[in-house]
């Protein structure tokens, strides 16, 4: 009797760990607000999906709107993956297309934008228009067109591993100085950095390498759907005094020659965070675009 009662006690408990261990954690979370043909917003680096609480204002009215945060990022479990923003393009293809409408659009900011270029290169059909929020196919590259993946992987690899060693204050004090510098509009810096700092460290530096080792330039021109790219500009930055606004928007335009539909946009008066710091003209070329 004992005997009978421990295998099936065992059997139990490996049926369990079984279970445990086929449960994948997601590569992402979501919070839904609003009502209409929807809209999926995915935010950048380190970010939760607050970033886009104004946004969800402005169009919940209209729209079924899905916030995104990304696994790793803003509190978020992480995934153990060593392709992070493959897994989590995989996985966001099958959850637009079972919560999509006749109308859907994808909006991305920054690494959120990158990823969104992936998943309008594998599905040319999943949504109807695509926003691209400050971000490039090969960001490596936006200053030197002739730098390529393989010195980008050799050079940069230990950015997978540049998170990992510091301490709460020290990534908190890190992803804040990287942050001020990309916010015109420091009202919104604290929020920002408050949620940065809740993000995994394996997670944030696996995520940076991967989209800086990453080519996708001669990839876009598979991209079909309407796809507006907006960046910004303010004044010069100090490493690169001579770069002008002509000279971004050429950039930029180099980096999408490839996608015919795609048009590329300056914001004025806009650091990074677009949305935050130029909210005013953000959203007119955002609802022109999609009520175009």
């Amino acid at each position: 009797m004992k005997t009978k009662l421990s295998i099936l006690l065992f059997l139990f408990a490996f049926a369990n760990l079984l279970g445990q261990e086929t449960q994948k954690t997601p590569a992402f979370e979501v919070s839904v607000h609003g009502k209409g043909d929807t809209m999926f917003l995915i935010p950048g680096l380190s970010c939760s999906g607050n970033v886009w609480n104004e946004t969800v204002k402005t169009y919940k009215d209209n729209y079924e709107i899905h916030v995104i945060t990304l696994a790793g990022y803003g509190g978020v479990k992480p995934i153990a993956s060593e392709n992070i923003l493959q897994e989590v393009k995989t996985e966001l293809i099958g959850y637009i297309k079972k919560h999509k409408t006749k109308n859907s659009i994808l909006i991305g900011h920054s690494i959120g934008g990158f990823t969104s270029l992936l998943i309008a290169i594998e599905d040319q059909n999943l949504v109807s228009k695509i926003i691209i929020v400050d971000s490039l196919p090969f960001l490596a590259g936006s200053y030197n067109d002739a730098v390529t993946v393989e010195v980008v992987k050799s050079s940069y690899g230990m950015m997978k591993e540049m998170y990992m060693p510091m301490d709460s204050l020290t990534l908190r004090n890190t992803l804040k100085q990287s942050i001020n510098g990309m916010m015109r509009n420091k009202e919104n810096l604290e929020f920002v950095v408050n949620d940065a700092a809740k993000s995994d460290r394996r997670t944030l530096g696996f995520t940076v390498f991967e989209m800086l080792s990453t080519d996708i330039r001669d990839d876009i021109q598979h991209i079909k759907t309407p796809t507006l790219v907006l960046t910004n500009w303010n004044k010069p930055i100090p490493q690169f005094p001579n770069f002008t606004r002509a000279d971004k928007l050429k950039m930029y335009q180099k980096q999408y020659e490839n996608c015919s539909s795609c048009t590329v946009k300056i914001i004025d008066k806009a650091e990074h965070f677009i949305m935050l710091d130029n909210p005013t003209e953000f959203y007119k070329e955002v609802s022109n675009f999609i009520n175009e």
